[in-house]
């Protein structure tokens, strides 16, 4: 519903899922009903919190970090046979 104008949006966001709207528009560009058949409200746990997602960029940059530094060894490593 956020991508739609905010006349349509007003519109829908007061309807009960299987509710239809008033209708709207004129005779000469044609009249519109809505009709609300389901909903997808994102729920509050559906999102990670800031520090999760704060938590999770430390570890991926503390990730890429050892990688890096564990490429670097192995490249500059001297390997002796005896």
């Amino acid at each position: 519903a956020r991508d739609l104008p905010g006349p349509l949006q007003s519109a829908i966001l007061n309807l009960s899922i299987g509710e239809a709207s008033q209708p709207f528009g004129s005779i000469d560009e044609g009249v519109r009903v809505l009709m609300m058949c389901g909903r997808d409200d994102p729920g509050d746990d559906s999102a990670p919190s800031f520090d999760q997602l704060m938590g999770q960029m430390e570890e991926d940059r503390t990730n890429k970090r050892a990688q890096m530094y564990l490429r670097d060894l192995r490249r500059d490593a001297i390997i002796e046979y005896n």
